[in-house]
């Protein structure tokens, strides 16, 4: 007999908006899916799929110390410097492969080869104009930064581990934290700053970042990066980090008191404008209610920071893009306006770009010329290396990362303001090691979905019986 399906519909077809996850509403889209209502990021009322989840956390715990406590550290290369987080990651990426602990993410490699074939294309348009200050290692070093985000957690795996990480991730970050305060503290007492990484050769230790630098011109005191950090800067916005995920997660008061004084303590603005930014989307998820709040405590903060001798010093930061010396500047203003600059020669270098590296040989001509370190977002530095071309197929790639199927909107959009605005994270393996750690591995599409399950079917038993209603092939000879 013959199985009838209503007019429309298919006898697998299923088109729902909404579905049941334990006690939780949850909605499912295209782009992103399994988007909470509630703003915190619950743990998973379901039993682990697999006894291997724990050395699968483990794993994960191990890559997300290293991208933390080991991002100064690098391996000379060729006359460069390699940061050994990328190494690390690559490891991780083959022992957890080779386990089964992860798979190969379909929908991400596509975008994957897609973004690296316009790049490539775009390079070799580059090569062949012979224009200068192009690079091949650049190039190689942007399909090997980018290699472990086309794998990914099962969908089940991610969401039993997605909360247990999250904890883990919020723990060492408090350790980061509570180091970068002892850093500050000790200074106040007398300490005088000096590099305590300095027993380790020049050469391992990653150069061209201002490690650690005054509060202001002709103090003492020193900006806290924990020691360990590239910059204050990255101390700040892996705090920030922290306090966003502490907030998804439901985290205890202190913590948050620990956050925001070793904020303050790095005496750096990027990691206020990712707390900001993320505030805003949880304020666009959670509603009027936690905007209110949340102004509430940032108006006692700063209430607070008013009546300390650290106000003026946050009142010149907040100011500081009005001039062409700032670090505010050097990062959010003057890489855009010489980026315009660039395309305005002619239409092959406004699609294809002026070649592989170019950003990085533009910033080293201006700190030759002005001693002045130039940082290139993302954007500036895509659009000057590999044009409109490579920069609308790299940022497709973006979207597949970081947004579709993403487990939470609110982290998504943190990731994607601290990758592409706050720091230079086109070839920085630290900042897209967190952002893999932290949302790729453990995004899941309907695609995704169907992937794994097709994978985890075992094969049909040739002498099992056909499924009701299914023919066996004698009898479909009758």
């Amino acid at each position: 007999m013959k199985r009838l399906s209503r007019p429309g519909t298919t006898a697998r077809a299923r088109h729902p908006t909404q579905q049941e996850r334990g006690r939780e509403l949850v909605v499912t889209t295209t782009l992103t899916t399994r988007i909470p209502r509630s703003w915190v990021i619950p743990t998973s009322e379901a039993a682990d799929r697999r006894p291997e989840n724990a050395r699968i956390l483990n794993t994960l715990t191990v890559l997300l110390f290293c991208n933390i406590f080991l991002q100064r550290l690098a391996i000379p290369v060729a006359g460069a410097q390699l940061q050994l987080i990328l190494p690390i990651t690559i490891v991780g990426v083959i022992v957890m492969m080779s386990r089964g602990d992860i798979q190969v993410n379909v929908g991400r490699l596509r975008a994957y080869l897609l973004a690296m074939t316009a790049c490539c294309a775009a390079g070799l348009v580059s090569f062949l104009r012979e224009l200068d200050d192009t690079a091949l290692t650049s190039l190689i070093l942007l399909f090997g930064t980018y290699i472990p985000l086309c794998f990914g957690l099962a969908p089940a795996d991610s969401r039993a581990l997605f909360p247990k990480l999250l904890d883990r991730f919020v723990n060492l970050t408090t350790i980061l934290a509570g180091i970068a305060l002892f850093q500050f503290a000790i200074q106040l007492v007398g300490w005088q700053y000096t590099d305590v990484l300095s027993f380790i050769p020049a050469d391992f230790r990653m150069h061209g970042f201002n490690t650690s630098y005054p509060v202001q011109y002709g103090s003492h005191l020193y900006k806290s990066n924990a020691f360990i950090s590239l910059e204050p800067s990255f101390c700040s916005q892996f705090l920030g980090f922290g306090i966003v995920v502490c907030v998804l997660r439901g985290g205890s008061w202190w913590r948050y008191v620990m956050y925001v004084l070793a904020l303050l303590s790095t005496v750096s603005g990027t990691g206020v404008l990712l707390l900001a930014a993320a505030l805003v989307l949880l304020s666009v998820h959670k509603g009027a209610r936690f905007a209110t709040t949340a102004l509430v405590g940032v108006s006692i903060v700063v209430l607070i920071l008013s009546f300390t001798p650290a106000a003026d010093i946050f009142a010149q930061r907040a100011t500081e893009t009005s001039s062409n010396n700032s670090s505010g500047s050097l990062r959010f203003v003057q890489p855009y306006t010489r980026t315009w600059e660039a395309l305005d020669k002619d239409p092959l270098t406004v699609l294809f770009g002026s070649g592989p590296g170019f950003a990085d040989r533009d910033a080293a001509a201006f700190y030759l010329k002005t001693s002045l370190p130039l940082n290139y977002a993302l954007l500036p530095k895509l659009v000057l290396e590999y044009g409109v071309i490579g920069t609308v197929a790299f940022l497709a790639f973006v979207m597949a990362m970081f947004v579709r199927g993403s487990p939470s909107f609110v982290l998504s959009g943190s990731v994607i303001v601290f990758y592409s605005i706050l720091s230079g994270g086109l070839l920085s393996p630290v900042v897209t090691a967190l952002g893999m750690l932290l949302v790729s591995w453990f995004t899941a599409t309907p695609e995704d979905e169907r992937w794994s399950r097709s994978r985890e079917s075992p094969p049909a038993d040739p002498g099992s019986p056909p499924p009701p209603g299914r023919l066996t092939p004698a009898q479909r000879s009758v």
